[in-house]
């Protein structure tokens, strides 16, 4: 897929346009990182219903408390496992496998993105976002990750994904559009 960005000259923003390719939740981890593949899911203020990150609260291990949850979704751009992997010459790691709730392609690997920036999803046809994301940061490697390789987190960092609240509640599914909106 190719990568449309342009300058929205009234806001100075640019955005990115691309294709949701998966949607992943799941009660418990599978090895500990990855999420199970859906055709769609309801995204809330708390997350995804039935997602082991869906909640008001969430255990953080680095503060070893339970903090207000700030990040209940988190995107990752293909784009980003697909260079980590060419460079490490490991297999592909499958839709999920980094512990995303959405999986897009078409919009980089997100690393220019950062707090309050946007990620917009519309249903095909729609021109109006069925689905509004607040960027918090970015999403740090794990070292849950080296399941794929010892140098993963290396390969990753910057990477990774966003972690996001949820400004417009609604259904993103496998195929919507997704524009992400960089402020500068």
């Amino acid at each position: 897929m190719t990568t449309g960005t342009e300058e929205q000259s009234k806001t100075g923003a640019f955005t990115r346009t691309g294709t949701v390719i998966a949607v992943c939740y799941s009660e418990d981890l599978i090895n500990h990182v990855g999420k199970s593949q859906h055709d769609e899911a309801r995204i809330t203020t708390l997350g995804i219903k039935g997602d082991k990150h869906y909640g008001e609260t969430r255990y953080s291990s680095s503060m070893k408390a339970t903090v207000p949850n700030a990040r209940p979704i988190t995107v990752v751009g293909v784009e980003a496992t697909r260079e980590a992997c060419g460079e490490l010459k490991i297999p592909a790691i499958p839709p999920g496998g980094l512990g995303e709730n959405v999986l897009t392609d078409g919009v980089g690997n997100l690393s220019e993105l950062g707090p309050d920036d946007e990620i917009r999803f519309y249903s095909p046809g729609s021109t109006e976002p069925a689905v509004v994301l607040l960027i918090g940061g970015q999403n740090d490697p794990c070292s849950n990750l080296r399941i794929y390789h010892p140098k993963i987190i290396k390969a990753l960092y910057g990477k990774r994904g966003v972690l996001c609240t949820v400004l417009k509640e609604g259904t993103v599914r496998v195929g919507d559009r997704v524009e992400t909106v960089h402020k500068v």
